[in-house]
């Protein structure tokens, strides 16, 4: 059988996927996996990709915004079910829009529940807390963050995660670091109809000199090795699932080797916690059940029961050789994915540079890499 390496490096040769990094560790650093396929430009040039090289990691912004809310919440500037409106003056006449019955045209109505941070908000297409669907909510709670701090998002999260992680490759603002823009990656694209990647994507967002805002449900450019450090510190703020040894962690003063708390640990575990009721759970079931944006979501077996959690996706169920029950996950549009599993004590990133977002070839080879890590791991536990 062909080890890991030996299925990603064929892979990269015949141009199936464009280079990726993989990345894995458990809370402590004890155990590890980073390793770089491929090249770093689709452009026929010889330059390797490595861990470091720069990515747009779109969509996986958002829980580095999830976080950010959470340390406000945390502060008391503001409460999970306190109405953010109050802030975010501009959602005040958000109404909701609804398809007519005939489908030929929109109505709304008037919105008359509070809009808050548990629940997300913008666009509504139902009213707050009683379905779900993916929109640009973390993009207005990255504002949120910037008004209740009084800084911009780039600042605070330089400030309150970048530097007690001691990362330096991550950003909003692209056009500002030539080191970073140096080190990126291209963004290629599958050619249609065909099993190979073989265009390169002309128009970068990763390269767009004129951003202004803070986008933050999509906008971070960073290194694979840095988002990493963020994954292990929520992992060890929340400790392990079910246990208790992780006691010795638990004072908000107490520095961690090389990295320092992001959140309590109280509010590091509420992130895990499932929030959608019902008609929420439902409507995300739905979206699962389409092939297509199922692969979005992570190609797990449709019927896999899932919740959101306050920074991503929840799996509620064990899935055999892979993730455990509670493991939040997402990803960004390039095909990249994310996942924490506090019951196995694992995380890991799988970061690539290919769109369009849910590509078959590349959430097979998520998959493929998340079981091998979860293998590794299995064997380093029991063999020390």
């Amino acid at each position: 059988m062909s080890s890991l390496e030996d299925v990603f490096e064929a892979a990269c040769s015949a141009r199936e996927i464009p280079g990726v990094v993989l990345l894995a560790t458990n809370r402590t650093g004890s155990w590890d996996y980073n390793k770089a396929f491929g090249h770093r430009t689709a452009l026929g040039t010889d330059e390797l990709l490595e861990e470091d090289c720069t990515m747009w990691v779109a969509s996986c912004t958002k829980l580095l915004t999830s976080i950010a809310c959470m340390q406000c919440v945390e502060r008391g500037l503001i409460g999970l079910d306190d109405d953010v409106r109050v802030l975010l003056h501009e959602l005040q006449h958000i109404d909701i829009v609804k398809r007519d019955s005939a489908g030929q045209g929109f109505s709304s109505t008037k919105n008359i529940r509070p809009i808050t941070l548990r629940h997300g908000f913008l666009l509504l297409d139902t009213p707050s807390s009683t379905s779900w669907s993916y929109g640009p909510s973390t993009d207005w709670a990255g504002l949120l963050v910037e008004r209740l701090s009084g800084m911009s998002l780039q600042a605070y999260m330089a400030h309150n995660i970048w530097e007690p992680l001691s990362i330096k490759s991550m950003t909003f603002f692209l056009s500002t670091r030539p080191d970073m823009q140096s080190r990126a990656a291209s963004m290629c694209q599958r050619k249609p109809d065909s099993p190979m990647v073989v265009i390169h994507a002309e128009r970068q967002p990763t390269l767009e000199p004129d951003v202004e805002d803070c986008l933050g449900g999509g906008g971070i450019y960073a290194a694979p090795a840095e988002y990493v450090k963020v994954l292990r510190a929520l992992l060890r703020d929340a400790g392990i699932s079910n246990s208790t040894d992780y006691e010795a962690y638990d004072s908000a003063t107490t520095p961690l080797p090389h990295q320092q708390r992001l959140l309590r640990r109280s509010t590091a575990e509420s992130m895990f916690e499932p929030q959608l009721n019902e008609p929420g759970r439902k409507a995300l079931q739905a979206v699962s059940e389409i092939p297509r944006l199922n692969l979005m979501l992570g190609g797990m077996p449709a019927a896999t029961k899932k919740d959101w959690g306050l920074g991503g996706m929840l799996v509620m169920e064990d899935l055999s050789g892979w993730r455990k029950k509670g493991v939040m996950t997402w990803g960004g549009t390039p095909n990249l994915t994310w996942w924490i599993d506090r019951k196995t004590d694992l995380c890991g990133l799988y970061a690539g540079q290919l769109i369009p977002i849910g590509d078959k070839r590349s959430v097979e080879m998520t998959e493929l890499f998340e079981r091998e890590m979860y293998a590794r791991y299995k064997h380093h536990a029991t063999s020390t």
